[in-house]
């Protein structure tokens, strides 16, 4: 799993991934600030696919920042406006799709995105995620005040045993985009021959 991956391979995983299970989207769920939209393009320009990211679908819709919408309508509001959009996706789709933080932690979403595609949790060790939102605070308000070490820490424990009922798990590291990108198209390639039968 480890060995560094040539060309070859990754074309020969790609043609893989697009030929078992190209009326599938892949749908990448976890913790804010694992990366999930940065990769989920990167991942998608790889395969061919369109990209598209809920929590942006969601602002585009509203012409509001998600912020705003829990600040102005609370989070009960958000998250059920999010459960709608979760609801509209295409069956059949062959897209990426990168979720906001909190979209996997609900029994009624988890239910629709594992019968729809291919889940994916993009995983990171607590300190990774609390550098990267620390560099991106600003656009992030609702971080602002709070004690970002405890709040992140607390999620995590919280969080985790949902986004372990994802189809495929990756550890997302402080290594290149592309480096980790690879890492996603062989663990989404061992899923689908792992499951080729069942």
């Amino acid at each position: 799993m480890n060995k560094i991956l040539n060309t070859n391979n990754i074309d020969e995983i790609i043609n893989y991934i697009n030929t078992d299970s190209i009326k599938k989207p892949i749908i990448i769920v976890g913790m804010m600030g694992v990366g999930k939209s940065a990769l989920g393009k990167i991942l998608a320009k790889n395969l061919n696919r369109s990209f598209y990211d809920l929590d942006e679908n969601i602002e585009n819709k509203y012409n509001m920042k998600i912020y705003e919408i829990f600040k102005d309508y609370g989070e009960q509001k958000f998250r059920d406006i999010e459960h709608q959009e979760i609801k509209n996706i295409n069956k059949g789709c062959s897209a990426i799709i990168a979720t906001g933080g909190g979209a996997f932690t609900y029994e009624r979403n988890i239910n629709i995105l594992n019968e729809l595609g291919i889940t994916l949790w993009l995983n990171s060790r607590p300190e990774i995620i609390i550098e990267r939102l620390k560099k991106n605070i600003n656009n992030r308000p609702l971080l602002k005040n709070v004690d970002l070490e405890s709040y992140i820490n607390n999620l995590i424990i919280k969080r985790n045993p949902l986004y372990a009922k994802a189809n495929i798990s990756v550890m997302s590291n402080n290594i290149s985009k592309n480096k980790m990108t690879n890492q996603l198209l062989l663990a989404i390639k061992t899923y689908l021959m792992d499951n080729k039968n069942g």
